[in-house]
């Protein structure tokens, strides 16, 4: 078998945007890759046609190789795909149609501003929404065709992670008519526009769009006429809305939404059109990951991707909160879902298979596999040993009558090498959230596997705090991190030990929550010979007023302002144990990170050096956003899998031999 290497990244490919309908059976995709001589992605636009069997399943390439695709969306009768291409270098990034009957594609009009989405067709097939940037002044001083214009900031958030900041631009909602190419405004205003679609008999538009004033991380859903006017909020109960989608008849929305600002599990909300009332079918018995949600051709059931018990399954709901009915397989996370005629489509991996497209079932009695993009070149890896297993961990509830001896169980992944019976040395690998789970995601874990061919274990816990297993379990964590959840990962630890899977070789890791973890675990335990500290929340003080989303999380997440418990915001930040740690310490952050913004790791960084205690390296990549293991430059990805298991493997096994 060949081993794992940092260099494979260059062989996965990325499978995301699908586009179907359950009006045809096309289903369109972006194919994305690196591209090791530029140093930069490629993407195109595939379709995929399921038949009958697999052997008859239709795949095939749409776009040219040598330009750039994104935002594919499949038109009403699956015969014309639009997407966004940049083709002319003057007249930058623009909308395209292509037949899928053949001839090339042709750039409709000519538009004036950036466009960000295609965000769909109208029923008709004649008109394009589409999502768009434009200039906007932030005040009577502030010129929006200055070249290098100051930024005049008088809101929040003002950045984002992965975008250009939001000053001094506005995203707005434009028509774009596919006969004369001919494009006009029907949603603007000092707002930006998130999601927008059409109702299916055409007559209506709605959309999410983010708020005025001095705040505007709230998103409401919109109403208006099927051009713009007549435009009224219809729902901003909630404390944001992150996708939506229409019933076939038109008379409901399906909405992904959560009630509390800074809570990031979502809940499925159903929105009756007329009378204009919103009720939550299944309550926090359904949490959804992300925001796709397809209606049944009858409108009786909507497939939804749901976080639930660590995994990310497709599942058929029923809108009046009757039955969750799976329609996936196995130890599996769905990334992404599209109508596909009379079945589904998804993408979905396992801890031993790369992302994959699946055709699924409505009634959940079939899941094939439609391709191939990363199963020949994975299968020659030596395959990990897979199980997902429950662990006896202490509860640790603090306040009056707590039982100091409860015990409750959670959940983790562990991957072991393809052969060998242990012990092994073992990378504890916490996980981003906290109101999430251990993700089976490649392209931001190659380091795993790189490890694992070289004889370690992987050990990926939920512990409490963790999503998909209940909102009261996700909540005990607020105003408790490391507290909580800490003692159960080295109670996890403990157990393995016992079992002679692991022993005192331990490191362990962690990015953005993950990071804060293993910042806060190496002054508080002297258990791990090596960590690697990822864009990590050092000083939650500091966090809460410089990351992007810092100023509603930081509130929730310490369950209360910094007014109210300023004690508590210092208590929890792992920067006020410098003096304790002894384990050996790589930082590893993007610089143009604004999640966990770069001051958090110099601030660590300068703690641990100043204490002198510890050996501390910090690594920043240029460039890079709170996603770059995933996502960064192909360079710098191939550096931060490969710096990561060297750390670990020369700080734990190297360094303890000698």
């Amino acid at each position: 078998m060949t081993p794992f290497e940092a260099e494979d990244l260059f062989l996965h490919t990325t499978l995301r945007s699908l586009s179907g309908s359950t009006a045809h059976d096309g289903v369109a995709f972006l194919h994305g890759s690196a591209d090791r001589a530029k140093d930069r992605y490629r993407s195109a636009a595939w379709l995929l046609r399921p038949g009958a069997g697999g052997a008859d399943d239709d795949l095939r390439q749409l776009t040219a190789s040598g330009f750039d695709a994104s935002s594919p969306v499949l038109d009403p009768e699956g015969r014309r795909l639009a997407f966004l291409s940049q083709r002319d270098a003057d007249a930058g990034l623009q909308v395209h149609l292509l037949d899928l009957d053949g001839g090339e594609a042709r750039q409709l009009g000519a538009l004036g501003h950036v466009p960000q989405r295609i965000l769909g067709w109208s029923p008709d097939g004649t008109r394009l929404l589409l999502s768009v940037q434009v200039p906007w002044a932030e005040d009577d001083d502030d010129d929006p065709d200055a070249p290098q214009r100051p930024r005049v900031i008088g809101f929040l958030p003002y950045k984002m992670d992965g975008a250009s900041p939001l000053v001094g631009r506005r995203v707005q909602l434009l028509e774009l008519d596919v006969a004369s190419g001919e494009a006009c405004a029907l949603v603007h205003g000092d707002f930006d526009v998130a999601d927008a679609a059409w109702s299916p008999d055409g007559e209506r538009l709605a959309y999410v769009r983010g708020r005025s004033g001095a705040q505007r991380h709230r998103k409401d859903l919109w109403f208006a006429a099927a051009r713009g006017g007549n435009a009224h909020c219809i729902v901003d109960g909630l404390a944001s809305i992150g996708a939506f989608a229409w019933s076939p008849d038109g008379r409901r929305i399906a909405l992904a939404g959560s009630r509390e600002e800074g809570d990031s599990m979502t809940a499925l909300w159903l929105l009756d059109v007329e009378s204009g009332a919103l009720a939550c079918p299944f309550g926090d018995r359904l949490e959804l990951e992300g925001g796709a949600m397809v209606w049944h051709p009858g409108g009786e059931r909507i497939a939804v991707i749901a976080s639930r018990q660590g995994l990310h399954e497709v599942l058929a709901v029923d809108p009046a909160g009757g039955a969750l009915v799976r329609l996936d397989a196995g130890l599996r996370q769905a990334t992404a879902l599209a109508a596909a005629g009379e079945g589904l489509v998804a993408v979905s991996a396992s801890m031993s298979e790369p992302e994959e497209l699946h055709r699924l079932d409505w009634d959940g009695t079939g899941m094939r596999r439609c391709s191939d993009f990363n199963r020949d070149w994975f299968a020659e890896r030596a395959q990990p040993r897979v199980a997902k297993r429950s662990f006896r961990v202490p509860r640790v509830d603090a306040g009056p009558g707590h039982d100091e001896a409860a015990e409750e169980e959670v959940d983790a992944w562990l991957l072991l090498p393809a052969e060998g019976s242990g012990p092994f040395p073992l990378l504890v690998d916490f996980h981003g959230g906290p109101q999430s789970t251990a993700l089976v995601d490649l392209a931001s874990h190659v380091y795993r596997y790189i490890l694992l061919a070289r004889g370690w274990a992987i050990l990926l816990p939920n512990p409490v705090g963790s999503g998909s297993y209940g909102a009261r379990f996700a909540r005990r964590l607020r105003g408790h991190w490391g507290e909580r959840d800490l003692p159960q990962h080295l109670a996890i630890i403990g157990a393995l030990q016992e079992e002679g899977v692991a022993d005192d070789r331990i490191a362990c890791t962690g990015k953005s929550y993950g990071g804060y973890l293993a910042a806060w675990a190496i002054g508080q335990h002297r258990r791990f010979r090596a960590a690697v500290i990822v864009a990590p929340v050092s000083n939650i003080e500091s966090h809460s007023g410089t990351s992007d989303t810092g100023f509603y999380v930081g509130p929730y997440s310490m369950a209360g302002e910094i007014t109210e418990v300023r004690e508590r915001y210092h208590a929890l930040s792992p920067i006020d144990y410098c003096q304790r740690a002894e384990t050996p310490t790589l930082l590893l952050q993007g610089e143009d990170d604004q999640r966990c913004p770069l001051g958090q790791v110099e601030e660590l960084f300068a703690n641990l050096v100043r204490c002198g205690r510890v050996p501390a390296r910090m690594v920043t990549y240029p460039g890079g956003s709170h996603q770059f293991p995933g996502t960064g430059r192909p360079s710098h990805r191939v550096d931060y899998h490969r710096r990561l298991a060297k750390w670990v493997g020369h700080w734990t096994e190297e360094a303890s031999a000698g």
